[in-house]
This record gives structure tokens, C-alpha cells and sequence, in this order.
């Protein structure tokens, strides 16, 4: 909202009142997981699936617009190995 002109007390005002709907559906969601633990693998599988297409579909794309190529990939590559060191301290 800020690079649109908005003042930048507009915008918090905005970003905290759309996330009310969070607080008030917090209990409900939860509720709902407890019911349906099961499919939880599911779920998150295909949430998982979601971001990854939006980072080659949409950030990556991007990011190689507004810099080099050897930049991007040196990014990625440090993220991906982020990734795996939070699984291998997080297994364990």
C-alpha cells in the first residue's frame, strides 16, 4: 500500500484488520485439524507443493529480472542448504 501512496499508518491499520478473520477462525481450524489428523500429511504435502511452484513460477522468474543469474542461483543454493540444516537439527 505504501508504494501506492498510502501513509504508512493506513497501511499497519489494513495489514492488522485483515488479519483479524486469523484470530477469530484460530479455534475452529484447529478443532477442524483435530477431526481430520489423518489427512494432515495430505494437507501439508499439498501446501508444500504450492509454495515450491510459486518460488520456480513466480520468485525465481522475478528475481532473475531484477538481477544475474550467478546472484539467484548463489541465493537459492544458500537457502536449499538453510533448509537442510534446520532438518538435520530438527531430526535429531
Amino acid at each position: 500500500m505504501i508504494p501506492k501512496g498510502a501513509s504508512q499508518i493506513k497501511a499497519v491499520w489494513w495489514s492488522i484488520f485483515s488479519s483479524l478473520p486469523q484470530l477469530l477462525m484460530a479455534v475452529h481450524a484447529f478443532l477442524f485439524v483435530e477431526q481430520f489428523q489423518a489427512y494432515l500429511p495430505f494437507g501439508l504435502g499439498l501446501a508444500a507443493g504450492a509454495m515450491i511452484w510459486m518460488v520456480f513460477a513466480e520468485l525465481i522468474p522475478e528475481s532473475l529480472e531484477h538481477s544475474n543469474g550467478a546472484t539467484v542461483a548463489w541465493w537459492i543454493s544458500l537457502a536449499i542448504m538453510g533448509m537442510a540444516v534446520f532438518q538435520i537439527l530438527f531430526a535429531h
